[in-house]
């Protein structure tokens, strides 16, 4: 059992079902404090036959609408205890999943301890014997002196835009945001007392996310607000009408106005502007219209499935084509793909591979003690920021928007993100050696 601040989780794996199950469990005595400012709330917007509006007595707040504060709390804690006891054990007890854990409960013991309970599972068979030394022939880049050119302007345009670009401005649209919140009460008095979460923010350029531009767009690093805004309410609970309050602390900031190559000289251990030139040229050189990055990622994964033994159970397989056809059906050729009498087997192939590039990159990154720094996210977000250099991503990246609205994300899920992208680095960098 890991316990933290008085959050613990404890996992158990049952080897018979390749099932891993997670129990994080938080004390009564933490939730309790949003239970009565909860219901406070509650007394202020409430419309009772009896009484005036904000004048129901606080008992009568408590036992009839027990129901719905009962389910704000689920969702406010897992987002704030839950999910990051979650994340943390996983990576600290080096548990390699094969896709995503979810959430399978949410109960309540005779303590009035609040319980999640999810559930994750692991691979059949996982054996993979050492790789750095294994043969591999890397794509080659194409010759052509365009690739050059193109690479030499992206440099000089984005060391243009560095020059001119004014930190002192803030926060601009299209940055990344990172900030630390905070539920607090009307005189904004900290709920869960110094307990916060971090996330991460895209600041959008469409009509739904002008009131996220409102509410950043000019603040810089140490800036501190209350706000009520409601996309923010919705990432923390969802099924609530109530005004709760977040106090926010600004902690970093990715701007979308030039490329760092500081950053990604530094993600990527580049000490000379040559092999910055190279690096560069793998998502500027493409073979059949994929890039010379992602080839060599998925051939160096594939090398590696190849000469080691890794079986997925089959419910893991199924719910991955599940994904995997519920995202092509929104491409205008998905009927015809669907006409093709192996398309059954493609999928499954497809989510195989998928899958099996997941465990591989964890096996390794927990293997070699991989870890993963604030600057390491900085720079994985940085790589969103233009079309061309996303392709040093390889997996699939999270989805930042709902609705057609930008919404945080939080950092205990872009660690997990950013710890298998470093290990895709790590295996290119170590089977490309000379």
């Amino acid at each position: 059992m890991i316990q933290k601040n008085g959050i613990s989780c404890s996992f158990d794996t049952k080897n018979s079902s390749y099932n891993c199950q997670f129990t994080v469990s938080i004390p009564h005595k933490i939730t309790q404090s949003f239970f009565e400012y909860a219901a406070h709330t509650h007394k202020d917007i409430a419309e009772t036959i009896g009484f005036k509006k904000g004048s129901t007595p606080l008992t009568y707040i408590q036992k009839h609408f027990k129901t719905p504060i009962v389910n704000h709390l689920k969702e406010v804690a897992l987002k704030f205890f839950g999910l990051n006891a979650l994340h943390q054990t996983i990576r600290d007890q080096k548990i390699i999943l094969v896709g995503p854990p979810k959430l399978k409960d949410i109960i309540f013991d005779e303590h009035g301890n609040t319980i999640y309970q999810f559930e994750g599972n692991t691979p059949k068979e996982l054996y993979m014997q050492s790789w750095k030394y294994l043969p591999f022939k890397a794509v080659p880049r194409k010759k052509y002196r365009d690739i050059d050119k193109q690479v030499k302007s992206f440099l000089e345009e984005e060391h243009t835009l560095q020059q001119a670009y004014n930190p002192s401005q803030g926060i601009q649209i299209g940055d990344w945001v990172c900030f630390q919140a905070w539920l607090v009460n009307h005189t904004n008095k900290r709920i869960f007392k110094e307990q916060y979460t971090n996330v991460w923010l895209r600041i959008g350029n469409e009509e739904p996310d002008l009131s996220l531009q409102k509410l950043f767009v000019g603040k810089n690093v140490g800036d501190s607000f209350v706000t009520d805004l409601p996309c923010i309410q919705n990432y923390f609970c969802e099924s609530s009408d109530n005004n709760y309050l977040y106090e926010i602390k600004i902690k970093d900031i990715v701007p979308s106005q030039y490329f760092s190559l500081d950053l990604f000289k530094q993600y990527f251990k580049i000490k000379t502007q040559k092999d910055l030139h190279n690096k560069l040229i793998e998502v500027f050189s493409f073979h059949h219209d994929i890039s010379q990055r992602r080839l060599m990622a998925f051939e160096a994964l594939g090398l590696i499935m190849r000469k080691n033994q890794i079986i997925l159970p089959e419910k893991s397989i199924n719910y991955q084509k599940k994904e995997i056809i519920q995202e092509m059906q929104f491409k205008p050729d998905f009927m015809v793909y669907k006409m093709d009498p192996d398309f059954d087997k493609h999928v499954t192939q497809l989510a195989k591979k998928q899958l099996i590039d997941g465990v591989i990159a964890e096996h390794i990154a927990y293997s070699d003690n991989l870890n993963v720094t604030q600057d390491d996210i900085k720079s994985l977000l940085h790589l969103t920021q233009r079309p061309r250099i996303k392709d040093f991503i390889y997996f699939p990246f999270i989805k930042s928007q709902h609705n057609g609205q930008e919404m945080p994300i939080d950092q205990e899920v872009l660690q997990h993100v950013c710890l298998r992208e470093k290990a895709v680095n790590h295996i290119i960098h170590h089977l490309t050696k000379k």
